[in-house]
């Protein structure tokens, strides 16, 4: 379980705010899965969590793969296996240019 309460000491913000943030988002993904929609979960500093068509992809931003495993283990492992390669993306790519329709509700 998340603790809200260290999340909103490390925030600097309100407990209540952090939980009801929380329930909103996780209400609405809800709600887009629910009806089928395609959805792009961007989860900061890590990467966008992609779910399109009822499959779910997870795309990592390349420094924090680098951050977690090492320049150098990242280079012997994700840049040599292409369904690892599909897997990392740069920072500050488009969403809609993940997506293979282009087209997703984007939660930040």
């Amino acid at each position: 379980p998340l603790q809200t309460f260290a999340v909103a000491a490390a925030l600097g913000l309100p407990r209540h705010r952090v939980e009801s943030t929380l329930q909103a988002t996780t209400s609405l993904l809800s709600r887009c899965l629910g009806t089928g929609e395609d959805v792009a979960l961007v989860l900061r500093d890590i990467g966008v969590l992609l779910v399109e068509q009822h499959k779910v992809r997870m795309r990592f931003y390349h420094d924090f793969l680098e951050a977690v495993a090492g320049k150098e283990n990242l280079e012997k492992g994700v840049f040599k296996i292409q369904e690892l390669l599909d897997m990392v993306v740069p920072r500050g790519v488009p969403v809609a240019a993940l997506t293979s329709f282009g087209s997703v509700i984007v939660f930040p």
